[in-house]
């Protein structure tokens, strides 16, 4: 990680829909029990422009489905239920490096954000996802 963090916000989204396909995901799971920060889509253009640029150009990215965005809760169900959604909208800022990784053609940065912590254990889940938090900005595995 580099020592720069900048700052940006998002937006808070339940269950968020995948377009067409509404809560199913290509694997066939669901998106229901998701929580994700939608996040600025230029800022998502600009992070896979920088990883185009120190690729010489060779590797462009696919967009996620999503748009950028950060995955507090990825399918698990949470015991206080009753909790879910209370914050559907919500702005919430955070910090990210702008060092982008790549894991298996996955291409992210790293994120930190305590309101996020917070929520994920408001609703009893452990207070650490794993995988950690992260800015998903694009895919390198296109399929072309």
């Amino acid at each position: 990680m580099s020592d720069t963090f900048l700052t940006a916000t998002g937006t808070l989204r339940y269950s968020p829909a995948l377009g067409k396909t509404g809560h199913t995901r290509r694997d066939g799971g669901s998106t229901q029990w998701w929580l994700i920060v939608d996040c600025d889509p230029e800022l998502g253009r600009y992070l896979r422009h920088q990883f185009l640029l120190g690729h010489r150009r060779t590797r462009a990215l696919q967009s996620p489905l999503w748009g950028a965005h950060i995955s507090a809760i990825r399918g698990e169900r949470p015991p206080h239920e009753a909790l879910w959604k209370r914050c559907d909208g919500e702005t919430v800022e955070f910090e990210y490096d702008p060092a982008v990784r790549e894991t298996e053609g996955f291409v992210w940065c790293p994120v930190r954000c305590g309101r996020l912590l917070a929520l994920r254990e408001e609703l009893g889940l452990p207070r650490e996802p794993q995988p950690p938090l992260h800015l998903t900005i694009g895919n390198a595995n296109r399929g072309d």
